[in-house]
């Protein structure tokens, strides 16, 4: 089996099964990387809207994805 990590849509880097993220449609980032406006919220990078998202204060990446798609996680 093919092993496809998530990968950070801003910084590229994979996503830790215990790294903070905020979802965006169907985009993933690191909390670190995009700002987020309560507007309902709207994540941005460098002032540039990317989309609304509804975990504000971000989550656990493992929440979200399965072991195979994290990085950190032995298999």
């Amino acid at each position: 089996m093919s092993k496809k990590l998530k990968r950070c849509e801003s910084c590229n880097d994979p996503i830790n099964w215990d790294d903070t993220v905020i979802l965006v449609e169907d985009d993933v980032y690191h909390k670190d990387c995009v700002e987020l406006y309560p507007t309902g919220y709207f994540a941005m990078i460098d002032g540039e809207p990317i989309g609304e998202t509804e975990n504000d204060n971000g989550g656990v990446a493992w929440e979200y994805f399965d072991d195979h798609e994290l990085e950190g996680l032995d298999e």
